[in-house]
């Protein structure tokens, strides 16, 4: 009997024995559990607290001219224009612009209708910079525009042989539309107006010091415009062919003044 009794007190001291360190090593992981969730407690508040950047109303103006058009002109294109841009940066977020150009050139079309335009144009708007919070000065810019344009254009059809239509003979008028009779088909100085809109994206990147390079995805829509009895012009400077929308791009050099 007392054999027995000294069995089970052994047994439970060997119990014991073995239970009380898993308790101790339980106690010792809840307790770094907890201080692991205090800890990261703490560097959510210190997260929270953290100041965002902020910047004054004023962050100066920006000025720039395009680049890609005069680019294209080299290598080929019909038309070009001359633009400028300035921008006023407010809060690092709001970019009220003016954009001021001049534009023309000349273009052949299918038919052999020579069409000639020039013509300044103004686009007025505001750009967002998606990146207002980050430091490093580079914008992610999405726009609004309002662009107008109102100048001269000229279409005629040179002297041309076709013999498919003439049987060889030099055909040099065509058939006025108005009068019924033929002349030379060649109206010059005819008129017109647009008005449209645009919505833009783009990015502007610091390459040196006060210098950056801004390309901008444009994408117009046609609101009103009136043009000539005689023929619809082909290209309207600041907006692109004539047509009820269509899309452009340019690539800047931009300054920043003080």
């Amino acid at each position: 009997m007392e054999q027995k009794i000294s069995r089970y007190i052994i047994s439970l001291l060997l119990l014991l024995a073995f239970i009380a360190p898993l308790q101790a090593q339980n106690a010792g992981n809840r307790q770094q559990g907890n201080r692991s969730r205090q800890s990261s407690q703490q560097l959510k508040k210190k997260e929270k607290t953290l100041p965002e950047v902020t910047y004054p109303l004023m962050n100066g103006i920006d000025v720039g001219v395009d680049i890609l058009s005069p680019v294209l002109k080299l290598f080929g294109s019909d038309f070009m224009s001359a633009e400028a841009m300035v921008d006023v940066n407010l809060y690092n977020r709001y970019f009220p612009t003016v954009e001021i150009g001049y534009g023309g050139g000349k273009s052949i079309n299918d038919y052999d209708v020579s069409i000639k335009a020039s013509a300044p144009y103004f686009r007025l708007g505001f750009d967002y910079n998606t990146l207002w919070k980050k430091a490093h000065g580079n914008l992610l810019l999405v726009g609004l525009r309002y662009g107008f344009s109102s100048g001269k254009y000229d279409v005629m059809v040179p002297d041309m042989t076709d013999p498919d239509y003439t049987g060889g003979a030099r055909q040099t008028n065509l058939t006025d539309n108005i009068w019924g009779d033929t002349s030379n088909y060649m109206h010059e100085g005819m008129k017109h107006t647009m008005h449209w809109i645009e919505f833009n994206v783009g990015i502007r990147a610091n390459v040196a010091k006060r210098i950056k390079m801004g390309l901008m995805l444009r994408i117009k829509y046609r609101l009103k415009a009136s043009v000539d009895t005689y023929g619809d012009p082909y290209y309207i400077p600041g907006y692109g062919r004539y047509d009820s929308n269509n899309a452009g791009v340019t690539y800047s050099i931009i300054y920043q003044l003080k």
